[in-house]
């Protein structure tokens, strides 16, 4: 039995659901802001007549995805930051977590910023080359202009709950994500709709609601941390901790995780940006299939950040010998629930889609897709799983490389399929067997190997 005021981890399947439900849960609300968000466009008719429902969802989810790419490079520093301090734990040093901790508040925040301005003048040149329809192309630059600024709050408040799971306080992750999705919906309904007074904005009344969701999110994350003493409990103190030596040793873990999520989401962008090609109505319809991966890899996305923090604790616990095993439950775990959320949408796929939307020819046109979709995300739950144990491991240059030639191969298949050959949706969307199925054979020949465990991943913070 472990101390009371140790921060190490024990490897049950107790232990992993007990971290793993928090997060979930806070993921899952978003998701239902999310779902909320696209149920408010998908029945929303614009007054004046200048864009069509298909254009705002098209523009939604083009520039959605855009949007998550740049939050996914910040994701790929906190997870560089989530394996560090989770090792640190497993080492029981709760000084040497709060100096990390310290020197990720100015290295997310930096990036945050350069990430935000850059966006702010590139993202319309992009558009303009990428996109055929002026329609989408003037509505998803709107909404990235606003969008963007949200960037430093949800950053931010990554990093707020990634201390939460390095430090096994994951209980405390919902309560930021209940904030961010309440927020969310309420400006949603009042700045789409113009209701109660407000100004109808359409598509740009919600990203202006989302940033303000992201403001609520990142001072809830942080008022828990204030209230809660863990800025004194682990020494967090910006300008004491600060370490020049110290941040480029996060930099150098990290960097590999950057830029494997930055090819990960942007390589769906390319996805969406091909997709839009196929017509209005294809695109319109990948943005209600997009929220399918949210609701049914909602477990996922949890057990991935716990199996990456679990693994680096029991690393940092020096029980190599217990790393696969505690894969493998997770794994289990994984499938198991993503495959009683994914069968019910299975079996009714046009209920699904006449929840989100009205139009008619979209629901008809979705079925297959849906159905598609939904398997492919049973084939996530398990590479999800091994791919985020090989982060756990610490080298995240294998990660890196792993993720680089999935993305070649998935890119090949879509542009082929989707940009050449303008195969039917059902076809493109297939796409993310491809990309699934190389993660996973890849990360577990790695894992099974044996190799990671000379690979000593140990960050000095004195």
């Amino acid at each position: 039995m472990l101390k009371e005021d140790s921060i190490k981890v024990q490897n049950s399947y107790a232990n992993i659901v007990k971290l793993a439900l928090p997060i979930a849960v806070s993921i899952l609300i978003p998701q239902i802001s999310m779902l909320t968000n696209t149920y408010f466009l998908g029945n929303y008719t614009p007054t004046l007549g200048l864009y069509q429902k298909q254009d705002l969802l098209s523009a939604s989810g083009i520039a959605g995805i855009f949007y998550l790419t740049l939050v996914m490079v910040g994701y790929g520093l906190v997870s560089g930051l989530l394996m560090l301090m989770s090792r640190k734990a497993g080492e029981n040093d709760k000084v040497g977590l709060g100096k990390l901790m310290s020197n990720g508040i100015i290295l997310c925040f930096s990036l945050a910023i350069l990430t935000s301005i850059s966006t702010y003048y590139l993202a319309p040149l992009l558009f303009d080359l990428s996109i055929h329809e002026e329609s989408i192309r003037i509505s998803a630059i709107q909404f990235i202009h606003i969008r963007t600024w949200g960037l430093p709050f949800i950053i931010l408040a990554q990093l707020g709950n990634t201390f939460f799971l390095a430090t096994s306080n994951s209980k405390y992750i919902i309560a930021g994500s209940a904030v961010q999705t309440l927020f969310n919906i309420i400006f949603d309904y009042l700045l789409i709709f113009g209701n109660l007074g407000f100004t109808e904005m359409g598509l740009a009344g919600s990203a202006l609601a989302s940033v303000i969701a992201d403001i609520g999110f990142m001072a809830s994350v942080w008022l828990i941390i204030k209230f809660k003493d863990y800025l004194k409990i682990y020494s967090i103190h910006i300008r004491k901790n600060w370490n020049w030596s110290l941040s480029k040793q996060i930099l150098y873990k990290s960097l590999p995780l950057i830029i494997q999520y930055f090819l990960s989401i942007g390589a769906w962008e390319l996805f969406f940006i091909f997709v839009e090609h196929l017509g209005k109505a294809e695109s319109a319809l990948s943005q209600i299939l997009r929220s399918v991966f949210g609701i049914v890899g909602v477990a996922t996305w949890a057990l991935g950040s716990t199996c990456n923090s679990m693994v680096s604790n029991v690393i940092g616990q020096q029980k190599m010998n217990e790393v696969i095993p505690l894969i493998q439950r997770v794994v289990i775990v994984s499938f198991f629930v993503s495959l009683s959320i994914g069968l019910p949408l299975l079996l009714f796929p046009n209920y699904f889609l006449n929840l989100l939307t009205n139009d008619a020819s979209l629901v008809e046109m979705g079925t297959s897709s849906l159905r598609i979709v939904v398997v492919a995300t049973w084939m996530l739950s398990v590479a999800s799983i091994y791919f985020n144990g090989v982060v756990g491991t610490g080298n995240t240059s294998v990660n890196m490389i792993f993720e680089f030639v999935a993305i070649v191969l998935y890119c090949i298949y879509i542009t082929i399929v989707i940009e050449y050959l303008q195969l039917p949706l059902p076809f493109a969307w297939a796409s993310e067997f491809v990309y699934w199925l190389s993660l996973f054979v890849m990360s577990a020949y790695y894992l099974h190997k044996g190799n990671w465990k000379k690979y000593n991943s140990s960050i000095v913070t004195s």
